[in-house]
């Protein structure tokens, strides 16, 4: 959705050289799902031997440019502006927007998280777009382990300063609990639904003291939602909602506990259709790691590492975008397989589409002469073939 801008604001800050570097690192991320380096130095198209090519990677990743700031927040900004105003978008693209998970629910949802690759902590803000999540802001933390309040509101004011003209609601589970963080996003016109600890003590207009969630006698199968409820006994946090929900159990199979999620929105419904969008970052960070580019295989240090997130950043996004496009378009069929019948989900996400779409494009390409005399042995077979050369000719003009 945003490849001409993009390509413009790379042309601003990067010189002619980096610029090409950079984008032949995006296409051999995309081909091979790959960032290590020495895999990324042995596929480099540069007639030089592997060590320079090695090198030269290496030099490329240390730039001071390849910042979030000067790179990634102008693309996300513009892409933003882009999904509010609808400008440049054709109707069937403006269709499809208001399915969307933020256009359903009237916010533009982000889901916040903490993941480890090989020792390296990282906290990360998404916007959940459809069934996944596309990254907002990242950050390494200096120490292993969960992260504070005041690194919470920190990294968050730099996420959130991208949404302000606009709702946002923010989700996140039990590592950010704390009824101050809600208060802190309250005051700041921020809806949020966040899981709490089955320790989490609160009150009531009814109740005379403080009770404790764990000794509240919830089932499985049972839901409950307290409205205008104090929280952080000793600081009388809130007036805030508490959506309580156990999930029915099957065939003696089932969550061990129900979620506790509060909340400033106003039904149990709406709290709970979408705190189970946050399932989107989990998404992300699979497709980062083992699911995509494997991120937790590289071993270089800690500069190098930020700017391969913000290849992959970039690399994910651009093919989650041009995933939907193809499946708006119907040429998903020619990439993978579809969602069958008896699915109750699709066996491929978006991402995966367009990464199984372009390798076709690849082969297509890489083996064209054998390709066609395999063609031309098929004659029967014309009228399809034409068809799968057309869809070839719309995913290569997507690009």
């Amino acid at each position: 959705m945003f490849p001409t801008f993009y390509q413009t604001t790379l042309l601003t800050h990067l010189n002619e050289k980096q610029y090409l570097t950079f984008q032949l690192l995006l296409l051999l991320l995309q081909a091979h799902r790959q960032v290590k380096l020495s895999v990324l130095a042995s596929v480099f198209p540069q007639p030089i031997q592997y060590q320079s090519r090695k090198r030269n990677l290496q030099r490329f990743l240390a730039l001071p440019k390849l910042t979030l700031k000067v790179l990634w927040f102008p693309l996300l900004k513009y892409w933003i502006r882009q999904v509010e105003t609808g400008r440049g978008l054709n109707r069937d693209q403006r269709r499809r927007l208001r399915t969307l998970k933020h256009h359903k629910h009237g916010y533009w949802i982000l889901a916040m998280d903490r993941t480890e690759w090989k020792g390296r902590n990282i906290f990360m803000v998404s916007v959940v777009w459809g069934t996944h999540a596309l990254p907002v802001y990242w950050e390494r933390l200096g120490r292993a382990g969960t992260s504070d309040l005041k690194t919470q509101r920190r990294l968050l004011k730099a996420a959130l300063s991208l949404f302000k003209s606009y709702p946002v609601l923010l989700l996140g589970d039990r590592e950010f609990h704390s009824p101050k963080l809600a208060d802190w996003l309250d005051q700041r016109g921020v809806s949020f639904a966040l899981r709490q600890k089955k320790d989490f003590h609160f009150k009531t207009d009814t109740d005379t003291d403080y009770q404790v969630l764990k000794n509240a006698g919830f089932k499985p199968g049972q839901s409950r939602f307290y409205e205008g409820v104090l929280c952080n006994k000793g600081d009388g946090m809130g007036p805030f909602n508490l959506a309580v929900y156990w999930k029915r159990s099957y065939r003696q199979k089932g969550p061990k506990e129900p979620w506790y999620i509060l909340t400033n929105l106003p039904t149990l419904k709406q709290a709970l259709a979408v705190y189970r969008c946050r399932w989107g970052i989990e998404q992300l960070f699979k497709d980062f790691k083992t699911g995509g580019y494997n991120l937790e295989d590289t071993k270089v240090n800690d500069t190098r590492f930020l700017a391969l997130v913000l290849l992959i950043a970039l690399a994910y996004s651009l093919a989650t975008l041009h995933g939907q496009w193809m499946q708006e378009a119907k040429l998903a069929q020619y990439a993978g397989r579809l969602q069958e019948h008896q699915d109750k989900a699709p066996r491929h996400s978006d991402f995966s589409f367009s990464l199984y779409g372009q390798r076709w494009l690849y082969a297509m390409d890489l083996w064209a002469d054998w390709a066609l005399k395999l063609v031309a042995l098929k004659p029967h077979k014309h009228r399809y073939f034409q068809r799968g050369f057309h869809a070839l000719s719309l995913i290569q003009q997507a690009l």
